[in-house]
């Protein structure tokens, strides 16, 4: 099925000034696709960042059924296979293929939530601009779309410490079937200052594939009714479930900040062997091993090895303080202020993973190590060490 590309120049969103004012046409749009009796719909989503030295970006599929006010959105990325399902009261997060669910807390007056591809909490709609309408590019019976910007809100978040992130500069281009009111394709694009000099952040969804007409299946809009329990948090990763469901194979992806506002992905270090450090500045472990990781960074990264250390639930400045009496040469990330993928949610210390320099995870151990230990681990891996 081919669809509707959306070229349109971001300085056409930021000068169309003089387009008509279209600041009801979200609420035309959310009440003729809940007309629908049923909408399947699957978007390709591409995240990125761009800093001054560099860019990096991310992957994912996301499959979404609606039906009136009711929804379930799956994602699916080399990071995780995620579920949202909200059943027009309440809405649960889970894992697929995995038995427990999260019920998310709701204020009394607050808004039905959203669906990834039809979030609008960050966007201002009082100042929506049309720019044109053209074919959507259907096959068979075309319908017209109507291309929009929407300025982004200038939120400000307060982080961990002294951390201030303002999103200043946002505008978001959006193609709507002009009949269903189904979103066709959506470009946010924003500049992000996050208190280390800032970043270009861009989010592009396109629709892959739709469907409409047809009520979706009736247990795909809620949770199922036996095999799963609710918990107050999905559980958080160990050795044994990682050994069992992931040594052997590629790791998950992983896309970061570090704690100098640095990206570090896993996909551009392939060709060296990764260490994944997991710690908290309170582990006595964590402590003692941190001495042979530097001393073991020292001897051979830059070249075939690359540890980061994954500081987990602690602010940013409980963290910098650590440092200034246990400094790390290697990078940091912070948890805190990075949402990381389900498998790398460790709540076990100190816990490393190591991967090879093809990608794939080698080893996952818990406790205090070493570093003997931990230059065999690496040994194993494919890195050699004296």
């Amino acid at each position: 099925m081919r669809f509707l590309l959306l070229v349109v120049a971001m300085f056409m969103a930021l000068n169309a000034s003089g387009q008509t004012a279209t600041s009801g046409l979200w609420t035309e749009f959310k009440a003729r696709r809940e007309r629908l009796p049923g909408l399947h719909q699957e978007f390709e989503v591409v995240q990125s960042y761009k800093t001054n030295l560099r860019s990096q970006s991310s992957l994912r599929k996301i499959v979404l059924d609606m039906s009136q006010n009711k929804w379930r959105e799956r994602s699916v990325s080399g990071s995780g296979d995620r579920i949202r399902i909200f059943d027009g009261q309440d809405l649960f997060l889970m894992e697929a293929e995995e038995d427990e669910y999260v019920r998310a807390k709701r204020k009394a007056k607050e808004d039905d939530p959203e669906p990834g591809p039809y979030g609008s909490s960050d966007l201002d709609w009082a100042k929506a601009k049309e720019l044109e309408r053209r074919p959507c590019g259907f096959k068979g019976r075309d319908h017209t779309c109507i291309i929009i910007s929407v300025p982004m809100k200038p939120l400000m978040a307060f982080g961990t410490g002294i951390l201030i992130t303002r999103i200043s500069e946002g505008i978001a281009l959006l193609a709507f079937d002009s009949e269903t009111g189904m979103l066709i394709q959506s470009k946010r694009q924003a500049v992000i200052d996050n208190g280390r000099g800032g970043y270009q952040y861009n989010l592009t969804y396109s629709l892959t594939k739709m469907s409409y007409g047809a009520r979706p299946d009736a247990t795909l809009l809620k949770l199922p009714e036996s095999g799963v329990h609710e918990v107050k948090e999905l559980t958080r990763w160990n050795v044994a479930r990682i050994k069992k469901q992931l040594i052997g194979k590629p790791a998950p992806e992983l896309e970061v900040m570090d704690i100098e506002g640095n990206p570090v992905s896993l996909a551009e270090l392939k060709g060296k062997t990764v260490m994944l450090d997991f710690w908290t500045t309170w582990c006595p472990p964590c402590v003692a091993d941190a001495p042979a990781l530097d001393k073991l960074y020292r001897k051979y990264g830059g070249k075939e090895l690359m540890i980061v250390g994954i500081s987990v639930s602690e602010e940013r400045g409980v963290v910098e303080n650590y440092l200034k009496s246990h400094p790390h040469s290697f990078p940091v990330v912070l948890t805190s202020e990075n949402e990381l993928p389900r498998p790398y949610q460790i709540g076990v210390f100190p816990t490393y993973m190591v991967i090879d320099p093809d990608g794939t995870l080698t080893t996952a151990v818990e406790g205090d190590q070493g570093f003997g230990e931990l230059r065999k681990f690496l040994q194993k891996a494919g890195m050699e060490a004296e």
